[in-house]
Parts: C-alpha cells; sequence; structure tokens
C-alpha cells in the first residue's frame, strides 16, 4: 500500500457512509463484498455465503467464479465457508494446491476456477451463526496476517450492518402490515355503514370481492375507501 492509497479505517468510513442511508439485507450484502477487495489486501474475489439449514446459499458475490465455488462447496460439504459457519473460527488456506484442509474441494476449485487462496471469516446474524465471509484469491499466499486481521474485521462490521438492515425491513414490514390492517378495518367500516351489516358480513363481502376478482383484499379494501364498489 502507498502513502496514497486508502487505509483500512477509511474503507470502513465509507462503507458506513454508504450504508448510513438505509438499504436493504441484500443491498448491504452487495456493498459489503463490493467493499472486501478493497478493503482486504490480497483479495481479488469475495462473497457471502448464508447458511439454510444445512446448505449455503450465494447472498452476494463479486463474480461467477466465487458463486460456483459457493455450489462446488455446497455439493462437496466441505470447504472453508462450512467450517467458519459452523466452528465460528476464521480459515485459512493460503495455498489449496498443495495438501488442503479441504481435498476434494481444493481438487474441484483447482480445476474449475483460477483461485489459489481461501479465507473465509464467521458471520453472525441477529445473533445465530448464519453463514461466512469468503475471500478468495488468484494466487498463493495472498493474505497475510494483517489481511487477516482486517478480514475478521469486515465480517464484524458486516454483522451489525446486515443485522441492522434485517430489523429495518422488519420494521417496513410491520409498518406495512399495519397500514394494510388500518385501511381493511376503514373498508369494513364503510361497508357496514352503508349497508347496515355485521363486521362479519362485511368481512366476507370483502373476501368474497378479492377471491372473485383475483386482487389482494389490501387493494380491494383501499378501492372502497377511495370510492370503489366490490
Amino acid at each position: 500500500m502507498t502513502d496514497n492509497e486508502p487505509r483500512a479505517h477509511e474503507h470502513f468510513a465509507a462503507i458506513a457512509d454508504t450504508l448510513r442511508g438505509g438499504h436493504t439485507v441484500e443491498e448491504t450484502y452487495r456493498v459489503l463484498v463490493a467493499a472486501a477487495r478493497q478493503v482486504v489486501e490480497g483479495c481479488d474475489r469475495a462473497a457471502i455465503g448464508v447458511l439454510s439449514g444445512e446448505h449455503f446459499t450465494t447472498a452476494a458475490t463479486t463474480d461467477d467464479v466465487m458463486r460456483h465455488i459457493d455450489r462446488l462447496q455446497d455439493q462437496v460439504g466441505e470447504g472453508p465457508c462450512i467450517e467458519a459457519s459452523a466452528e465460528q473460527v476464521w480459515r485459512l488456506d493460503n495455498d489449496i494446491t498443495k495438501d488442503s484442509a479441504w481435498p476434494r474441494l481444493a481438487e474441484l476449485v483447482v480445476a474449475q476456477t483460477p483461485v489459489r487462496a481461501m479465507l473465509a471469516v464467521p458471520l453472525v446474524l441477529d445473533g445465530r451463526r448464519g453463514g461466512a465471509l469468503n475471500l478468495f484469491a488468484d494466487r498463493t499466499d495472498a493474505f497475510t496476517d494483517a489481511s487477516t486481521e482486517v478480514a475478521v474485521i469486515l465480517a464484524s462490521f458486516a454483522s451489525v450492518a446486515v443485522s441492522g438492515a434485517a430489523q429495518s425491513e422488519r420494521a417496513d414490514q410491520l409498518q406495512a402490515g399495519l397500514e394494510t390492517n388500518r385501511e381493511i378495518g376503514v373498508a369494513v367500516g364503510l361497508l357496514m355503514a352503508t349497508h347496515r351489516i355485521s363486521s362479519d358480513e362485511a368481512f366476507a363481502i370483502l373476501s368474497s370481492a378479492s377471491q372473485r376478482l383475483n386482487r389482494k383484499l389490501r387493494d380491494i379494501a383501499a378501492g372502497i375507501v377511495r370510492g370503489s364498489t366490490p
């Protein structure tokens, strides 16, 4: 790194500034993997693999090579992402061409991709093991002690950022649900007053209109509030 290149803390400040405006979980994943190549020295490719039951899905990736390797890990049942997530410790193999800790995966990766070094750091999402931040390089011995330390910090940063985005999404969904329920309540009240019927009868009218018109109940309710007839 030259004196003119941004230092790690400057990269983290830039990531935080990018995410400050509010992003979805998916957008947050994309921001983090894109930043990994800038923050972690030696990293050529990055991905976030999310644990779903016993399988991993690729939440975000810098390229198709990473996506392919994530699929290979899931297929052979071994690899740094799996171990980092399951054991909650970072895993590094700086030269997968010889005596790799994951021989079946390494053989496929060397044969099918340019990747030669793998680093995976666990993510903790909402207090639970949730996957790993995967940082790969196209040359051996790419990751130093210093870059590994930065990777661990980035994974901790990512865990907080993704958890925050998830909480924000849940709050937005709750607010949307409250607004939908309120609008349905208003529509039921209007039907009750207009037709002099019970709340159950009014709701049955809404449900019947929803099924008949193949539209969501909340859309039918919104139409009644605006003056349309179901």
